[in-house]
């Protein structure tokens, strides 16, 4: 802290202001209506760059000085969000390390800082810079919740006297109410703004709205490559759709067509009819809801696992449909991004589980799970797509069974039991056909209900002749079995599905594979538990 030689001693015991701790000696701030009223008037405003304003007219008005700044901390950095006497494009330009300079040093400190003489002091000796009148300026700290968020710099007195300490304490009142200030007008912008996922939702749901914007990839491999296309036309501001493609497959035929919907893809539209038609929407922008900052990992979820409910549905109802199989590819890529971006903090993924039509959300649920898990593992990239593609689909052969099969209620007999176990040759040979997907993710179909013991079928393989990946998968699709509600059972807790799997199942897994999963899923209850207690 530099106030001068003499002062310096006795003002840093004073520079751990908190709020409430202020000692007002200026006439106008002992009244208590006045603090009250610069309160109200800065915690009212709710628009940023009005508030910014009112901050450094304020600021000026009441330590009668002549120039004011306003920086705010992002990253690392802090920024001039406004001012009374610096150009607009510097301000643009300006970015002061935390830490650097004057500004930076109260940014990284919290602590408010008077100089009464720049050019005479120790610290941050340094030329007066001719704009300014005098030697003296205050800097000080935004803090609130014991966050420092940003700086106020004030120089120049209108009399050309030096800043001291009751002007310290003026702007120090006028700091706290500012921080709050911005603290609450950033919050309320935030619940304002809307998440890209209610941002797609409210496009597709509003009345006006008869169609659906497209991108070249859902209509080259995506959910749109049969659809209708309309040609959106702007006549004097009326927007009119012209029917350019009437559907079907032959869509990309020559290299003429495939250029002009590059070039008009912005203008191309597919009409809005169902919820159908919507989770193909919500597909094609999975990717932006994944990335998107204002969503939470709940609502990033729901809308991969809606969307992933139609893609299984489509691979179910038409298996011979290649483009569904990529579609499959694309939704793994966009969970990984998901998976990654949550940086090792699982829980809430991990809670986020499908409870709607079992055989469909059992299969996400697997899926998830599996590649949370191998994530947590190490496994890479390229192992986790290859996995997470195997994982999505290795059922796909239950479309060729019964519903109500699966979904009786009681247990089933030796008939049912040997058209249910079908299934996974069934599914394996679509996947083959299809010949979309590598061996390795196609044997999941095949293994995901191989025992490690020889117990599974439909080959009874044992041990390391399971492909790894049907390992992994194989103990997943228990424990979420174990954890769901079914037919005949009611879900077991998470603690409860693990013990049977190590006691009462014990040899159907590999060990070493079913301690680290046991061993994860302990991590994740424990965070659950603490989450609860801090409520």
């Amino acid at each position: 802290m530099l106030i001068t030689n003499q002062d310096e001693a006795k003002t840093q015991d004073s520079n751990h202001w908190k709020p409430g701790e202020v000692e007002i000696t200026n006439n106008f701030f002992n009244n208590k209506a006045s603090l009250e009223s610069i309160g109200i008037a800065l915690t009212s405003v709710f628009n940023h760059e009005k508030l910014f304003k009112i901050i450094i007219d304020l600021t000026t008005n009441m330590l009668r000085s002549k120039y004011a700044s306003l920086m705010l901390i992002d990253g690392d950095s802090l920024h001039i969000k406004h001012s009374n006497h610096i150009p607009v494009d510097i301000m643009m330009q300006t970015r002061v390390k935390v830490g650097v300079g004057i500004s930076g040093w109260v940014a990284l400190k919290g602590l408010p800082l008077l100089v009464k003489d720049v050019e005479s002091g120790t610290r941050f000796l340094k030329r007066n810079s001719n704009r300014y009148s005098t030697r003296s300026f205050m800097s000080i700290p935004l803090t609130v919740s014991d966050k420092i968020i940003g700086v106020i710099n004030v120089n120049d007195k209108n009399n050309g006297e030096l800043f001291n300490e009751s002007d310290l304490k003026i702007i120090k009142v006028i700091a706290k109410y500012s921080a709050i200030a911005i603290r609450n007008a950033t919050l309320i912008e935030k619940t304002k703004k809307l998440s890209v996922a209610r941002q797609l939702e409210r496009t597709c749901h509003h009345p006006s709205n008869k169609f659906l914007p497209v991108t070249f990839k859902s209509l080259k491999l995506g959910p749109f490559n049969k659809s209708e296309l309309y040609l959106e036309n702007n006549n004097d501001g009326e927007k009119k759709y012209v029917l350019y493609w009437k559907g079907g497959d032959r869509l990309f035929i020559n290299e003429k067509r495939e250029e002009f919907i590059r070039k008009n893809i912005d203008r191309l539209f597919v009409p809005k009819n169902g919820r159908k038609q919507y989770l193909r929407f919500m597909e094609t922008n999975l990717d932006r809801v994944i990335e998107d900052e204002d969503s939470n990992p709940k609502e990033k979820y729901d809308v991969a696992k809606d969307v992933a409910i139609n893609i299984i549905s489509d691979l179910y109802a038409t298996p011979e449909e290649v483009c569904n199989v990529e579609r499959s590819k694309q939704w793994i890529d966009n969970i990984l991004g998901l998976i990654s971006s949550a940086r090792n903090n699982y829980a809430d993924l991990m809670n986020a589980k499908s409870n709607d039509q079992y055989l469909y959300g059992h299969s996400i649920n697997i899926t998830m799970t599996s590649l949370i898990f191998a994530y947590h593992m190490g496994m890479n990239i390229e192992e986790l797509s290859e996995f997470g593609q195997g994982l999505l689909l290795q059922d796909i052969g239950m479309g060729s069974v019964d519903p109500s099969i699966f979904n009786k209620p009681d247990k089933l007999n030796k008939e049912e039991l040997n058209i249910i176990r079908k299934h996974s040759e069934v599914g394996f040979h679509i996947l083959q056909e299809t010949g979309k997907l590598s061996p390795e993710s196609c044997l999941l179909a095949l293994h995901h209900h191989e025992n490690f013991d020889g117990s599974g079928y439909p080959y009874g393989l044992k041990g390391n002749d399971i492909n790894y990946y049907g390992r992994i998968s194989r103990i997943v699709d228990v424990y979420n079995a174990l954890t769901s509600d079914r037919p005949y059972a009611r879900a077991k807790s998470s603690g409860d599905a693990c013990r049977i799997m190590e006691e009462d199942m014990e040899g159907m897994f590999d060990s070493e594979i079913l301690g680290s999963f046991t061993d994860f899923l302990g991590s994740v209850r424990a965070v659950n538990e603490t989450s609860r207690l801090s409520i």
